[in-house]
C-alpha cells in the first residue's frame, strides 16, 4: 500500500509542478530562468531516485519516477527508453509499447527516440515494426553522427522481418562506408552464403553426415 501511495504521490507532484509553471502570468526573464532551473533540479532528483530504485530492485517505483520525468520534460528520450525496458522486463510489453508511442508522439523528429522504439520492438520480436523504426532513425540522424551501429540494427531487423534484400543492401552499403570493419563484411558474407539447416537430432544417419555436407557445400558441391 505504501508503494502505491508513493507512486501516486510522485505522479501528482510532477503534474502539480508542471501546472504551476503554466499558471505564472507574464513571467519575466528572471522568472523563466528560475522556473527552468527549479524544473531541472526536480528532474535531476527524479533521475537519482529512479537510479536508486533500480539498484534496489524496485522496478515499479523506478518506472513511476520516469513517468514523472517525462511529464516535466517530454523530450527526455533516455527516460522513455529506460522506463519501457523496465516495463518489458516486468512482463508488461503492451505498457512499454504505449509508453514508447507517447515518446514518439512528443518527439517525432528525434532519431534517438526512433532508435529507442526500434530496440523495444526488437526486444518484443516485432521485427517489421523494428525495421521501420530503425529506418526512420537512420533518416533522421545528423550527418555528423556515426550511424554504423544504428544501420546494423536496421539490417538485423530487416533480416528477421524476412526482408533479406533490404538487409543485404544495408550491409553492402556498410561494407562500402567502413571497408576496414570486419563485422560488416562477416554479416554480408553470412547472409549471402547461409549455412545448410542442421538436421533433426532424431535423424541419426543424416546428422552424422551433416558436417560433411556442409564442407562439400563450401567447396561448391551440392546435391
Amino acid at each position: 500500500m505504501k508503494k502505491v501511495l508513493s507512486i501516486l504521490l510522485i505522479s501528482v507532484l510532477a503534474c502539480t509542478m508542471q501546472a504551476a509553471s503554466f499558471a505564472q502570468s507574464k513571467p519575466t526573464k528572471h522568472d523563466k530562468k528560475t522556473s527552468q532551473n527549479e524544473k531541472q533540479a526536480e528532474i535531476d532528483l527524479f533521475w537519482k531516485m529512479s537510479d536508486k530504485a533500480f539498484h534496489d530492485g524496485d522496478y515499479p517505483l523506478a518506472i513511476s519516477y520516469h513517468k514523472a520525468i517525462v511529464i516535466l520534460d517530454p523530450h527526455d528520450v533516455e527516460s522513455y527508453s529506460n522506463a519501457a525496458w523496465l516495463m518489458w522486463s516486468l512482463g508488461n510489453g503492451d505498457e512499454a509499447q504505449q509508453h514508447i508511442n507517447r515518446g514518439l508522439k512528443a518527439n517525432p523528429k528525434n532519431w534517438e527516440m526512433w532508435d529507442a522504439a526500434g530496440q523495444q520492438d526488437d526486444l518484443q520480436k516485432y521485427f517489421s515494426k523494428a525495421e521501420f523504426a530503425f529506418s526512420q532513425a537512420v533518416k533522421l540522424i545528423p550527418a555528423k553522427e556515426d550511424s554504423q551501429l544504428l544501420r546494423r540494427r536496421w539490417a538485423h531487423a530487416a533480416e528477421h522481418a524476412g526482408n533479406t534484400k533490404t538487409a543485404i543492401q544495408i550491409w553492402q552499403k556498410l561494407v562500402k562506408d567502413y571497408p576496414n570493419d570486419a563485422v560488416n563484411q562477416n554479416n554480408l558474407n553470412r547472409i549471402l552464403n547461409p549455412k545448410p539447416a542442421a538436421p533433426a537430432k532424431s535423424n541419426f544417419k543424416e546428422a552424422a553426415f551433416w558436417p560433411v555436407k556442409v564442407l562439400l557445400a563450401k567447396l561448391g558441391f551440392s546435391e
